[in-house]
C-alpha cells in the first residue's frame, strides 16, 4: 500500500513539472509547403539529424532553401525593459526555412526550463505538419 502512494506521488510531481508550452508555426509566404530540398546550416550533428529527420527532406548544399536553428537564451538580452519586468519563459528554440534572407517557414517554442523539450516540441510540430502536407 504504501508503495503505492509513493508510486502516485512520485508521478503526479513529474506530471506537474512537464513544462507544457504552446508551438507556433507557420508560412511566412502563401505557399503552403515544404520545399522538395533542404540545405541544413546546423552546426550540431546531433541536432541536425534530428531536424533532417522530422523535414524527412536529404540535405542538398546548393539548394536555395537554408534551415536555420535558433536557440535565444533570454539571460542574453541586455534590454533593460525585459529584465526589469522579468520574464516567464527563459528563451525559445526556433527552426527556420529561409529562402535568402527572407522567412519562408518557421517553428518555434518558449522554454522555462528545458530547452531540450522546446526543442522537440518543435520537432514533433514539424512532423505533424510533414503528415497533414503530405
Amino acid at each position: 500500500m504504501h508503495k503505492q502512494i509513493l508510486s502516485l506521488s512520485l508521478l503526479l510531481i513529474l506530471v506537474g513539472c512537464e513544462e507544457s508550452f504552446p508551438t507556433y508555426s507557420s508560412f511566412c509566404s502563401s505557399t503552403k509547403m515544404i520545399p522538395s530540398c533542404l540545405h541544413y546550416v546546423v552546426p550540431n550533428l546531433y541536432e541536425k539529424e534530428k531536424i533532417q529527420k522530422a523535414f524527412q527532406v536529404p540535405n542538398d548544399s546548393k539548394c536555395k532553401y537554408r534551415v536555420e536553428l535558433i536557440k535565444y537564451h533570454i539571460g542574453n538580452c541586455n534590454n533593460p525593459i525585459v529584465k526589469s519586468t522579468g520574464s516567464d519563459i527563459n528563451g525559445y528554440v526556433r527552426i527556420e526555412i529561409k529562402k535568402g534572407f527572407k522567412c519562408y517557414y518557421k517553428v518555434q517554442s518558449d522554454y522555462k526550463n528545458s530547452e531540450e523539450e522546446a526543442f522537440k516540441r518543435v520537432l514533433r510540430q514539424i512532423e505533424k505538419e510533414q503528415k497533414i502536407v503530405k
